[in-house]
């Protein structure tokens, strides 16, 4: 049986006792960014199991979580940056 969009859920889940938070996850690019993660630093980033439904859990640390607004730009930094990147792609792609 599949599971519905609203079934795929993204949980992290630690407490203050511990270093370690737990994801548990379904979307594909959290997965992506765990499995890369748990390659990168193994000792850190381990994988814990994947379900039956395609949820991936993984143990990584706490310290890694965070929660940050987004930038918010002013025009001329908009502007500054879409140069930066027409800059950037016309030496890559000339």
């Amino acid at each position: 049986m599949r599971l519905s969009r609203y079934e795929q859920e993204t949980i992290v889940n630690f407490n203050e006792a511990d270093s370690a938070a737990t994801v548990y996850t379904y979307n594909g690019a959290f997965k992506k960014k765990l499995r890369l993660l748990s390659e990168q630093f193994p000792s850190d980033a381990k994988f814990i199991r994947e379900d039956q439904h395609g949820g991936v859990t993984y143990s990584i640390p706490k310290r890694w979580i965070k929660i940050r607004a987004p930038r918010i730009l002013t025009e001329e930094q908009r502007t500054a940056n879409a140069e930066r990147l027409k800059s950037n792609l016309s030496r890559v792609h000339p």
